[in-house]
């Protein structure tokens, strides 16, 4: 654990509380960032606006994109379906924050979403929804009647490739699977990191930046007990933590 406590950023998103427009950020994220010796601040979308970023990146040592129930807008990779769960503030500042930790050498997470944000950013796409692609038969999607402790339970393996960064924790994991987009093209300078074992994309990689990497499942979920958990938080506040140094 870091001997003093590195700054990390953890994109918000669009909720309605009570009635009302929120912004926010689901407790287990922040609670793996603390847990593995970060210091979490939470960006509301205004973060977006260059003058507030530049004076909020001046303090911040490392980048979290979150999970979330909405989906990356059709728009930003040349798709023409209609998407029902958008949320284009989100990805609005997701967009800005991955091209701050691109050029400064940011060390950047991305979860689920934030996975499909990154691939999009250098030019890769998606799949609006896996279910509709032939070949995949994983059950990457939860069932949403079942209690949520059922539905975040690892349901698939990943296949960890040989000459990745994730090739340091092992071969293959068991993780856990809730999403609807998939990415289709791998983006320009990402690296292919670990695949399910129907060959939808669960890990990538930036090759050239210090850390940068996306995940399609959820490692906040059980991020104590479950070693692949570990090993991507602990690695994320490390080298958050020689931003500093």
């Amino acid at each position: 654990m870091p001997t003093f406590r590195p700054i990390i950023a953890i994109v918000s998103c669009h909720k309605m509380v009570d009635g009302q427009p929120a912004q926010a950020v689901y407790q287990k994220y922040i609670d793996a960032v603390q847990h593995y010796g970060g210091n979490p601040i939470l960006l509301p979308y205004t973060a977006a606006d260059s003058v507030n970023l530049e004076a909020l990146m001046a303090v911040v040592d490392g980048i979290l994109l979150t999970g979330s129930y909405s989906n990356v807008a059709p728009t930003r990779y040349g798709a023409t379906h209609v998407e029902d769960k958008q949320d284009l503030n989100r990805d609005e500042l997701s967009f800005k924050l991955l091209d701050y930790a691109e050029q400064s050498g940011t060390p950047l997470f991305a979860v689920c979403r934030g996975l499909q944000e990154m691939n999009v950013y250098f030019d890769g796409t998606l799949y609006p929804d896996w279910r509709e692609v032939d070949g995949f038969y994983e059950p990457h999607l939860e069932d949403k009647d079942a209690p949520l402790e059922v539905q975040y339970q690892p349901v698939h393996d990943v296949v960890i490739q040989p000459d990745g960064r994730l090739a340091a924790f092992g071969r293959e994991w068991r993780v856990n699977s809730l999403h609807k987009q998939a990415i289709n093209k791998v983006g320009k300078g990402l690296a292919l990191e670990a695949l399910a074992r129907d060959g939808l994309v669960e890990a990538i990689s930036l090759t050239k930046h210090p850390f940068m990497i996306g995940v399609q499942w959820h490692p906040e979920l059980n991020y104590e007990q479950d070693d692949l958990s570990k090993f991507l938080f602990t690695e994320f506040i490390h080298y958050a933590s020689q931003k500093q140094s």
